[in-house]
């Protein structure tokens, strides 16, 4: 920018914020300003009713210039709580304002008051563009002077309507009523504030909250409200239809593959958190599919939603606000995994999509830079929480930077995470090895099923903690009932592991033949040898409950979603061998022996009443050769052996054990696993 520029800019900002209000009409930047006086002076107060007023555009393209009558309310849900208000303006006719595409009425002034970069909405609106959706909104930034007062930065863009240039489906007649024009155009919003709306209904299978946006709410008639109810009916009960996946009798034939697939695109690489709270659909006539889009309401996705923490590695079909019922059931179609995954690489490839975006962040910051110093100027929030932001920067420039890097990293978390969920083997069928105890390990947390506080006593309750190891409270011999079945008991109480009703924790009880509370199915899931654990009385999966992260989360019983949901997925792993018991020849006292596998040795543990302090240790092979001899000191009765030591393969070996104390040696047989062949 050219010094007598900055000197211009300088005397401006000394008018400006001189009792905040503008003694001339100019542009105050490089950017073009909007000068919005009201009739009455006032500034809008609420969403509902348009204040008349005139707009004046000031714009270095001589074609930008404006001045005409217009209308001015408010609009946003949370944003229009916050200081910097959003606004939409309605021209008194249609005009390409800006230039951009469309020429409409209605046209949208997004305040972008919680996003600190101010260009989270546009970033995602050239996201859309670059995934070609049907309709992507335009951009433009200006400076907004409200009834002689400098407002601040704002973006201009596109109201979400049925118009030219705008959502491209057929307007349809107030009176229409019969087919085929009643089959479209319509505009449909899965909306979290749906019942603040006039026109909106529920899905009746998923409850699923949906606004109908067009036909608008004082010209639709009954029989278009009765068609699209019906019609979106029929989509959600194909994607949960026990044939779903079926390409032609299963939801697939009723949405556009391309534009679902490019759609959950965006909302993973924005990391909208709001992206199945708001979904857009449009539907064209006589085109009995869906059409998902436009994108839109982007000021708390790019990791900037303190309710997700540090999303960089979060996908949002996991971890964004509910609800998430649709996105979940569509991610268990393998092709739809594919799908993307293909997708994705295209984009990569002949996109050159972290290129286009982070260049593109750039040229954005540059053009805005002197617009974001007047509206840090107005207001002096840059490094203030004013919303919901997790992470705070003193400059622009560093909301600027955590933008393109965050851009960079979940480009790169997304090729990984994309490929590594294409389909692959399911699970092996379980079946115990009743030589092994085994850990019980949730996929969400990580951790593992243990009994509270090591109890010993019936009914105490079963919780979640990290992993330890080698701890005998977080491992379980599971013993086989036939089929699937099983009763899971742990080595360190020796009590089974019981359901005890819905959403209340597991608990431990002695082990009875005849109690079906007692009994569990393995079930395979998925890929990754995951595993569901169902109640054979109740039904029920056991699940990480609330899906925590923390230790001493309860383990409990809740309504079967193994499939669907990583909090009812586990790791049933090898941790111990079962302890071998050896007998002296002339007494009734045992020793135990187990091979620990996390460890690689194997333990020998005398009995409480021998006092030996050294023994000896002999592996003699089934045919009588002697493989392996060592001697060993005892302490606190155990004495181990490294299992690489020993040098034999694996299998069964006699094992003798010599004390200093006990004549007579103790001997019996024993398996040994081991590296070798």
């Amino acid at each position: 920018m050219k010094t007598e520029h900055y000197l211009r800019l300088a005397v401006i900002i000394l008018s400006l914020f001189a009792g905040h209000e503008l003694a001339a009409q100019a542009q105050l930047s490089n950017i073009p300003t909007f000068y919005i006086t009201t009739d009455d002076g006032q500034n809008p107060t609420n969403k509902t009713d348009y204040k008349p007023g005139r707009i004046i555009v000031k714009s270095s393209v001589a074609d930008e210039n404006l001045d005409m009558v217009t209308g001015i309310r408010g609009r946003g849900n949370s944003t229009w709580g916050l200081d910097k208000k959003p606004y939409r303006i309605k021209l008194d006719k249609k005009t390409q304002l800006l230039n951009l595409p469309a020429k409409a009425k209605s046209w949208v002034l997004l305040a972008n008051h919680g996003d600190k970069s101010l260009i989270r909405n546009a970033v995602a609106f050239k996201i859309s563009e670059i995934l070609e959706l049907g309709f992507s909104p335009s951009v433009r930034f200006v400076d907004l002077v409200l009834n002689g007062e400098y407002v601040g930065n704002y973006m201009v863009t596109d109201q979400v309507e049925v118009e030219k240039k705008r959502v491209p489906v057929e307007e349809q007649d107030t009176f229409t009523t019969t087919l085929p024009d009643l089959s479209g155009g319509y505009l449909l919003e899965v909306d979290g504030f749906a019942i603040y709306e006039i026109s909106y209904f529920y899905t009746p299978l998923k409850r699923m909250p949906i606004t109908i946006k067009y036909p608008k709410d004082d010209e639709i008639n009954s029989a278009q409200t009765q068609y699209i109810i019906d019609f979106t009916t029929r989509f959600e009960s194909a994607l949960f239809a026990n044939n779903f996946t079926d390409p032609t009798l299963g939801y697939r034939a009723l949405v556009d593959e391309n534009s679902l697939i490019n759609w959950y695109i965006a909302c993973e690489l924005t990391g909208n958190p709001d992206s199945f709270w708001s979904i857009y659909m449009y539907k064209y006539r006589n085109i009995d599919k869906f059409y998902f889009g436009p994108l839109w309401d982007f000021d708390i996705a790019f990791n900037n939603d303190d309710r997700l923490g540090n999303a960089v590695h979060k996908l949002m079909r996991e971890h964004a606000h509910e609800p998430k019922v649709w996105i979940q059931r569509l991610w268990q179609d393998d092709w739809f995994k594919k799908a993307v995954n293909d997708r994705w690489k295209e984009l990569l490839e002949d996109k050159n999509l972290k290129a286009v975006l982070t260049d593109y962040i750039d040229s954005l910051a540059a053009d805005l830079d002197a617009s974001q110093q007047l509206n840090y100027k107005r207001w002096d929030v840059l490094n203030k929480k004013i919303f919901r932001e997790p992470f705070l920067f003193s400059t622009y420039q560093g909301g600027v930077d955590f933008l393109r890097e965050y851009i960079s990293n979940r480009i790169d978390f997304l090729s990984e995470g994309f490929a590594s969920t294409l389909p692959q083997e399911p699970s092996v069928p379980f079946v115990a090895d009743d030589q092994f105890y085994y850990t019980i390990q949730n996929l969400r947390s990580g951790n593992r099923m243990q009994v509270v506080n090591a109890a010993t006593a019936v009914n105490a309750n079963l919780e979640l903690w990290s992993p330890l190891e080698a701890e005998p409270n977080q491992q379980w011999k599971f013993i086989a009932l036939g089929g699937d079945k099983y009763r899971i008991i742990n080595r360190h109480s020796q009590l089974a592991v019981s359901g005890n009703g819905y959403s209340k924790p597991l608990i431990q009880v002695t082990p009875q033949a005849t109690d079906t509370k007692q009994q569990w199915h393995i079930v395979p899931v998925l890929s990754g040898n995951r595993y569901g654990i169902v109640n054979v009385s109740s039904a029920y999966s056991v699940n990480n409950n609330g899906g925590n992260l923390t230790d001493g989360t309860s383990a409990i019983e809740y309504t079967e979603r193994i499939t669907e949901s990583e909090n009812q997925q586990w790791f049933i792993q090898k941790e111990d061998a079962i302890a071998t018991t050896l007998q002296p020849a002339h007494s009734q006292t045992n020793i135990s022996v187990w091979q620990n596998l996390s460890g690689k040795v194997l333990s020998i543990q005398l009995p409480d009443n021998d006092p030996s302090e050294q023994i000896s240790i002999e592996i003699v092979s089934l045919m009588g050769q002697s493989l392996y001899r060592t001697n060993r000191i005892v302490t606190d009765h155990t004495a181990t052996v490294a299992i690489d030591e020993i040098g034999a393969a694996s299998g069964v070996y006699l094992l003798k054990v010599g004390t200093n104390r006990n004549v007579s040696p103790y001997i019996g047989k024993t398996i040994l696993k081991t590296n070798r062949l």
